[in-house]
């Protein structure tokens, strides 16, 4: 009998140990999702820096997953294939709500964590409110899957009663750049970007082409969150990793690709003006 009880015990022990293992091997490695679009390859290619620093830095392997976009991102964060993500504005208001996951830090860009979308339009337009864009070719980036080149203007101009499919001609460009070269080269009569975009080199040409004539709110950046689930300490670490990456010449190199400055700490209440721009929309009855 004692025997038997000893057997019981060591199996139990056995077991407690495989168990441990192997919730420890899991707490080694993350993976990271990025929606990409029409632009996978160049994604990969300008976040991965920033993904071996960070798995450098927190002694947590960090493996970089590619999806096609913001909904596939959250589908599959939603079933435990993805730990930590890089969501748009919009988008995290929606993982938010359906997944309960915890915002870690938020990217900095050009000196701020914080952006506008922009209406702009030829510099010598007649254009020069909202209500002058009923009946004239407006461009969007992306339906359904853009914080500033679709839901934040669409909300806009349905709060002075401007139906975007009934009173405007819509053309989807795929890219904030497209939109701006677009109404640059009178394709189009207005169009609608995210105003950092002008900040950009290459883009700087276009500033005496054009002119902005309406703006949102600042609204705050795109976020890095967690699953529900992960642990405090795994949070932890990820967080101070990416908050680390500024404070060195190694780090920043990390982050050029991208254009970012660095991160700071991300809060859930920094998005409640993004949830007040999507009231009206089903993305986040």
């Amino acid at each position: 009998m004692q025997t038997k009880i000893q057997v019981y015990i060591i199996l139990f022990i056995l077991l407690f140990s495989f168990i441990f293992v192997q919730s420890a091997f899991a707490e080694e490695s993350l993976k990271f999702g990025v929606p990409a679009k029409r632009v996978a390859l160049s994604k990969l290619e300008s976040w991965q820096p920033i993904i071996d620093e960070v798995s450098k830095r927190s002694g947590i392997e960090l493996e970089l997953v590619i999806t096609q976009d913001h909904y596939e991102l959250i589908d599959r964060m939603e079933k435990g294939e993805i730990d930590l993500a890089y969501y748009s504005p919009v988008f995290y208001v929606k993982a938010h709500q359906q997944l309960d996951c915890v915002p870690l830090v938020l990217r900095v860009m050009y000196g701020t964590p914080y952006y506008r979308a922009g209406f702009i339009t030829q510099k010598d337009s007649e254009i020069n409110q909202l209500e002058d864009l009923i009946d004239k070719r407006f461009a969007l980036t992306s339906k359904r899957d853009s914080t500033s080149g679709y839901y934040i203007p669409i909300d806009m101009l349905r709060d002075i009663n401007i139906d975007y499919q009934e009173d405007l001609d819509i053309i989807y460009t795929g890219k904030h750049e497209n939109v701006l070269r677009s109404v640059s080269y009178g394709y189009v009569d207005a169009g609608v970007i995210k105003l950092f975009i002008l900040e950009e080199p290459r883009n700087q040409k276009y500033l005496s082409e054009i002119k902005i004539f309406a703006h949102s709110l600042y609204l705050p950046a795109s976020s890095i969150a967690a699953r529900e689930g992960l642990s405090v300490e795994i949070m932890d670490q990820m967080t101070a990793a990416f908050l680390s990456l500024n404070t060195d010449s190694v780090g920043r190199e990390s982050m050029a690709g991208l254009n970012f400055d660095g991160f700071v700490l991300s809060d859930d209440k920094l998005y409640d003006i993004v949830r007040d721009y999507m009231q009206s929309f089903d993305l986040i009855d």
